[in-house]
């Protein structure tokens, strides 16, 4: 009777509109807001969405098993991410320094050192130089895990939730190339409450690098939500390109294309004018990529491209692109400053290559270790995130999580680029799956030279890519099978 009773009210309250939506309004929440207030990289900031995230989506998720969206969840996707949780919270326990001494000698050596200088008894000491932050980064870790399980069984229990997110990500990204386009022509105008120095483009991002990072995940998503609504795009590739002319096609054009053609042009002119090299060149990434694997006719491609790169050549012309080349002028003087931080960074990882140093405990340990360098320059980042990946948490965990990165990356490549069926539906959810996948690439090619995943909202907006692109993989598989609901791939709104 006790069971009875709790179903009908669980049904009862699961069936009031709002209540149904509320997981809806709370994930377009987190990730509308979450690059506002610079990109929630206070700990403050971030601990607020991540309490949002594990209290608001995470209770949702346990409230909510065991419901269709979350049955069809691949749990053995997060084992990795997990992993590295567990290890990041490990490396901020105290542990006795016999052990220590054992698992990473150098930072024993450190810690007897302090007692000999200090007269201190220290006995216990965690593996990591930084070691609150690991705790810190092992919640926001579990964060992003649940954020992705909720965007995932939302974005498979509404057939419209998928075209809100985005619309959601396009206006973002709208807002803030427009933001970083008026401080170039205004440097005057600042970032939020913050100066700038130089007419370059942030955003509400305080490094540019993490800005142009952002924006290169957003665009491609506004290029997929103006193909979703073109009714060119959204049949097999040439056909109805073959059938129509041109100019027949272009008035027929749904409002949402040039809008969210518009947001992509203001999106990339705003990464060219961040002056952030790494970003310009993942932009470019992301642009071969597009034109390579996205499913549209040939006609379909030149007159996306021709419309972006106008729009690109007359604004950019408009605000001046002398400093972007300047820019690029010094990249080999740049590029070589960038090796010898790698290089004089390599003793690092050999010293701690078993357990590493702990997240976030670079900017820690540069000074000591870091030759060559003048005495008032301290480096707090490596600007590579795969190296100072490894130098963080040691070579066995690094190298699980690249060889899962890997298998991940060619695993999706390969679905996304298996035949699907020819209808309507298969090929818009393909295409936002195709540009997800083409973003997410962008921003892990990025990592080989800056920092942006360090971005809280970056890594929120990488996992977002990742649930939009499980969605799309379930929803072509749901397509193959007989009988599968249409209203799993539709991309509505």
């Amino acid at each position: 009777m006790r069971a009875a009773t709790a179903t009908t009210t669980r049904r009862g309250i699961s069936g009031l509109p709002l209540l149904r939506q509320a997981p809806e309004f709370l994930a377009l929440f987190v990730v509308v807001t979450v690059p506002l207030v610079f990109g929630a990289v206070h700990p403050i900031v971030e601990g607020a969405y991540v309490a949002v995230i594990l209290v608001g989506l995470g209770g949702w998720l346990l409230y909510a098993l065991p419901s269709p969206p979350v049955e069809g969840l691949s749990w053995r996707r997060l084992a990795v991410p997990a992993i590295l949780m567990l290890y990041a919270a490990f490396q901020s326990l105290p542990l006795p320094l016999d052990l220590v001494a054992i698992l990473s000698p150098a930072r024993a050596e450190r810690v007897a050192m302090v007692n000999t200088l200090a007269g201190g008894r220290q006995t216990m000491a965690p593996l990591g130089d930084n070691g609150i932050i690991g705790l810190q980064t092992a919640i926001f870790i579990l964060a992003l895990m649940v954020l992705f399980l909720a965007l995932t069984a939302l974005l498979r229990r509404d057939g419209r939730f998928p075209g809100f997110l985005l619309y959601g990500i396009a206006a973002v990204g709208l807002a803030e190339g427009l933001y970083g386009l008026l401080q170039v022509m205004n440097p005057g105008i600042g970032m939020l409450w913050l100066g700038i120095n130089s007419p370059e483009a942030h955003g509400t991002i305080i490094y540019r690098n993490q800005y142009a990072a952002l924006l290169n995940i957003c665009w491609p998503l506004a290029i997929a939500g103006a193909l979703t609504h073109s009714e060119t795009a959204a049949a097999s590739p040439g056909s109805v390109a073959r059938s129509r002319r041109l100019s027949r096609s272009l008035s027929h054009l749904p409002p949402q294309v040039p809008i969210f053609f518009f947001a992509a042009g203001v999106m990339i002119l705003a990464v060219l004018f961040s002056l952030s090299r790494g970003g310009i060149l993942a932009m470019v990434t992301v642009s071969a990529l597009l034109n390579v694997l996205l499913p549209l006719s040939g006609r379909t491609r030149l007159l996306a491209t021709v419309a972006i790169v106008a729009f690109i050549g007359v604004y950019g012309s408009m605000l001046g692109m002398d400093g972007i080349l300047a820019r690029f002028g010094t990249i080999g003087d740049s590029g070589a400053e960038r090796l010898h931080i790698y290089q004089a960074s390599l003793p690092l990882l050999f010293d701690h290559w078993l357990t590493g140093i702990g997240v976030d405990a670079y900017k820690l340990l540069s000074g000591v270790y870091l030759k060559g360098f003048p005495d008032n320059v301290l480096f707090d980042r490596v600007h590579n995130e795969y190296l100072e990946t490894a130098i963080e948490l040691g070579l066995p965990m690094a190298a699980l999580f690249f060889c899962w990165l890997v298998a991940g990356v060619w695993a999706i490549g390969r679905r996304l680029t298996a035949p699907v069926p020819a209808d309507a539906a298969a090929q818009k959810t393909r295409i936002v799956g195709t540009a997800a996948f083409c973003a997410l690439l962008g921003f892990l090619v990025h990592g080989l030279v800056d920092f942006g995943w360090r971005l809280p909202a970056n890594s929120v907006y990488a996992v977002t890519l990742l649930a939009l692109i499980s969605w799309s993989l379930a929803g072509l598989q749901t397509d193959r099978q007989p009988g599968g609901k249409e209203e799993t791939t539709a991309v509505e709104g």
